[in-house]
């Protein structure tokens, strides 16, 4: 378990810069969690007393209820999650996360990152460069919130996941995926049966083929071309 955490934590881009050493004493302090579907990481309020990162499947983060809620990011292996409330004093979790699918995470307690920083400034430089990042993320979530359409998201979305995982990913629920694009179950439906019927994706249950991206994005998002 410790070779495995090594590994992924090794790959997290705000720890790029720790020595060998450094990482290998975060890896044993922390320790490896198993989520089922739907199992919570935690809650918005609980206190943040680790950071995590996921080694596998997938899990979102969001803010509101399980009946009304807006997904603010869904992340799969080697992503971390709640990184930034560890930097607060007294912090709370700004938000609850959940597994999509059933998951593998692992648990970084706070004081040993926090130790890791104050031993290694390159790491505390790393993870400056990539909380500023986080915000213009956060930014540009906003912005596609205000200012695009749900087709335009829905196609934001599935090209994105496109460019990281290749042909054939897993969609989530329609019910996890209108969270994710601030919007209802009902509308996701037919935005995914209108791509499908105008042949630009193909679809396996929950699987996607997405057969014209370049022409997605010139159509649908001429912005990103």
């Amino acid at each position: 378990m410790r070779a495995e955490s090594f590994e992924i934590l090794s790959k997290v881009a705000f720890l790029e810069a720790a020595s060998e050493e450094g990482l290998r004493r975060l890896a044993d302090a922390s320790e490896l969690r198993t989520l089922e579907r739907g199992g919570v990481l935690f809650l918005e309020g609980d206190p943040a007393e680790r950071f995590f990162v996921v080694v596998e499947g997938w899990v979102k983060v969001y803010k509101g209820r399980a009946d009304r809620q807006i997904v603010l990011h869904l992340e799969g292996r080697g992503s971390p999650l709640a990184e930034v409330a560890v930097f607060l004093d007294e912090a709370r979790y700004p938000a609850s996360a959940e597994a999509v699918t059933a998951a593998r995470v692992i648990a970084v307690p706070k004081q040993a990152f926090l130790g890791l920083l104050e031993a290694e400034p390159a790491v505390a430089r790393g993870a400056l460069r990539y909380l500023a990042q986080r915000q213009r993320a956060l930014i540009g979530l906003l912005s596609k919130l205000a200012f695009q359409d749900v087709l335009e998201r829905l196609v934001g979305y599935l090209v994105e996941r496109l460019e990281a995982e290749g042909q054939g990913f897993e969609l989530p629920t329609n019910a996890e995926l209108a969270a994710l694009l601030g919007t209802v179950p009902e509308i996701v439906s037919r935005k995914l049966w209108k791509l499908y019927r105008e042949g630009l994706i193909e679809l396996e249950g929950r699987k996607v083929v997405v057969t014209e991206p370049a022409y997605l994005l010139a159509k649908f998002m001429p912005r990103r071309r």
